[in-house]
């Protein structure tokens, strides 16, 4: 039932999905702090890397293995 765990693993990318987006919300403040004018890597309830550049930023994740699935990429203002 190979169906089964792609739709297991699509609910656990949603949930950290919907985890990093409510993260991501109560701490924007601080993030406009420390990462103003770069993009940021958002997994869960951390930032897992930060580039002034986007595609800089999603080539070093893919390169560590991590998809875009449940990674929020945002550009701090």
């Amino acid at each position: 039932m190979r169906t089964c765990g792609a739709m297991a693993s699509l609910v656990e990318d949603l949930t950290k999905y919907r985890r990093g987006k409510e993260w991501l919300s109560k701490n924007i403040e601080l993030l406009k702090e420390a990462y103003r004018g770069r993009y940021i890597a958002v997994l869960g309830d951390r930032v897992v890397d930060q580039d002034e550049d986007g595609y800089s930023l999603i080539r070093r994740l893919w390169s560590r293995g991590l998809y875009p699935g449940p990674i929020i990429i945002k550009f701090i203002e």
